[in-house]
């Protein structure tokens, strides 16, 4: 596990190895969830599910492309973080949090 903040704002990630693909599970904030599921089997090739209401797709699809990108394998990205009421600020921290936790995990991955 990754994790990056602290208390509210806290995003952690999980990684998986499933055969040569990847399932990336990116939880946080108050309450963990399942948002959102982007499966990407190569660049441009992505499919998201949605629960209604919510936005963890915009974190989903954004951190499927980066892994993607680097990794080269195909994966499956899901995202559930939720903070009641947040405002624009708390969004950008949880974001730039679970931006944090991809880029430790590409570090640790980078020769996959």
């Amino acid at each position: 596990m990754i994790r990056a903040g602290e208390g509210r704002y806290s995003v952690m990630l999980h990684a998986y190895r499933i055969g040569n693909d990847r399932l990336i599970v990116i939880t946080g904030g108050e309450e963990a969830h399942i948002g959102s599921a982007t499966l990407i089997e190569e660049r441009g090739h992505m499919q998201t599910l949605s629960k209604n209401g919510h936005k963890d797709y915009l974190v989903s699809e954004k951190m499927a492309n980066l892994i993607y990108d680097t990794i080269g394998s195909d994966l499956l990205v899901i995202c559930g973080i939720h903070i009641d009421n947040a405002s624009k600020e708390e969004i950008d921290v949880l974001v730039d949090n679970a931006q944090m936790c991809v880029n430790i995990f590409l570090k640790e991955n980078n020769d996959n």
